[in-house]
């Protein structure tokens, strides 16, 4: 399976995204005196994943963007949903329970893709697009 084009230029834009926000959680932790190795391994882990989580749902909606069928679709959306949040609680197991980690610099990246979105959405990196706009008794305002 090829991998389009718009799933590794969103994937490139959560990635920096998560490496901003990653680093000021450093900075923060700098900051309040608690930055130690694990806040580094916690962060590599829950941000990688963060970011292979968000290009997993890109090639999962890629692939049943060409499927034909819907409710074989929706399966396939629901299995990876599942798989992806079974593989975010094992990484938040890990983090919890393996020493090397500081949990809380390993879950708290798992957040910073739908930050990311969101500061893209406030800078106007995304527009919602116009010709899908809906309009009111055929006038050409967009509701």
């Amino acid at each position: 399976m090829r991998v389009q084009e718009a799933t590794r230029r969103e994937t490139g834009h959560i990635a920096l995204g998560v490496l901003a926000f990653s680093a000021v959680m450093h900075l923060v932790y700098l900051a309040i005196g608690r930055w130690e190795p694990g806040v580094l391994w916690g962060n590599l882990l829950g941000g990688g994943f963060a970011v292979a989580n968000f290009f997993l749902l890109g090639l999962t909606v890629q692939k049943i963007a060409a499927e034909g069928d819907e409710k074989r679709a929706k399966l396939k959306l629901r299995g990876s949903y599942t798989l992806r949040m079974l593989l975010m609680l094992l990484v938040v197991v890990l983090a919890v329970k393996l020493p090397v980690f500081v949990w809380p610099a390993a879950v708290i990246p798992l957040l910073f893709p739908r930050l990311t979105i969101l500061a893209m959405q406030l800078m106007g990196v995304y527009r919602p697009d116009k010709g899908r706009a809906e309009t009111t008794k055929g006038d050409d305002e967009p509701v």
